[in-house]
């Protein structure tokens, strides 16, 4: 297995991306979507509490409950060498997300343009012509087919770029979890220890949850945010009628169906920068040194 130490021996430690400016990212995305906030609900201090415990796997909560029973205080000297090595690493993860989400954004105004959605829309029969309208009743179920037939396959590559997101994390969280625990360690650093492996599945899980929410955000918003305006649409055009078929995500240099997209490739960008952050941090947090303090209050 590669060293994370000799890979990022000479790099410095990178700061990470402080968790106002993350957060303030996904709720800006999901707020340009249209769609709510689940992803974000606050809870109190006892809620977090009670689901860390449901979370951590029984043998790694056994030993925790071992090592605490020695009557140890928490610290650790700190690695930071793995810290700089992990740091180059979800840098280059970052990097990696943010030009794959610019090359679909880049084909954003020929793919959901007029000319060739407007022309799949025709084809599927939800533009009819003479007069140039919308069909259907604007039903959910309406609502749903026009949203999979316009988005199913920028959903698909979407959904392929956060499973190698997450993928990428569940790798560094192994490879740095297996180079942490093979270093020496007394029962100070071990509490740190416990608490990481032990919910590291769990963590994984969660990631797995967000990133499978991407679709059914998008059908909310795009259903919820059209109904009782798709049907009974006439223009005199299919230009026309394609600009006021989305208009609820139209702005002066791009229709609707185009301006929808971005707003799934930015939720995407957003979902991902988080589920990296949610890894990255973690191991900012156990391998940063925390030095117990002394008898007099004074941190050693």
């Amino acid at each position: 297995m590669p060293s994370l130490a000799d890979h990022g021996r000479h790099a410095p430690t990178q700061r990470s991306s402080a968790i106002d400016t993350i957060v303030g990212h996904l709720r800006e995305a999901l707020a340009a979507l249209g769609g709510n906030r689940p992803l974000l609900a606050a809870l109190p201090d006892a809620d977090v509490f009670e689901g860390l415990s449901r979370r951590m796997d029984s043998g790694h909560s056994v030993v925790l409950r071992e090592v605490l029973d020695t009557g140890c205080t928490p610290g650790s000297e700190g690695h930071p060498d793995l810290l700089s090595a992990l740091a180059l690493r979800y840098d280059a993860l970052g990097n990696e997300i943010a030009d794959k989400i610019q090359v679909l954004d880049r084909d954003v105004p020929e793919r959901w343009g007029e000319a060739v959605l407007g022309q799949r829309l025709q084809e599927a029969g939800w533009y009819a012509s003479d007069p140039w309208s919308t069909t259907g009743k604007g039903s959910r179920k309406d609502l749903r087919s026009v949203y999979q037939l316009c988005y199913r396959e920028l959903l698909a590559e979407c959904e392929r770029i956060l499973v190698q997101c997450q993928s990428r994390c569940d790798h560094l969280d192994e490879l740095a979890s297996k180079q942490w625990l093979e270093r020496p360690m007394d029962n100070a650093p071990r509490v740190g220890a416990c608490l990481a492996e032990g919910l590291r599945t769990s963590e994984s899980e969660r990631l797995k949850a967000w990133r499978s929410s991407l679709s059914r955000l998008g059908e909310e918003s795009f259903c919820t945010s059209l109904a009782g305006a798709w049907d009974k649409l006439v223009a005199p055009s299919r230009p026309a009628l394609h600009l006021l078929a989305a208009r609820p995500w139209a702005n002066a240099r791009e229709d609707g169906f185009q301006g929808f997209a971005r707003r799934i490739l930015a939720l995407s960008q957003a979902l991902a920068q988080t589920m990296a952050w949610l890894s990255r941090s973690r191991w900012e947090l156990h391998l940063r040194a925390l030095h117990a303090p002394s008898p007099s209050g004074v941190q050693a």
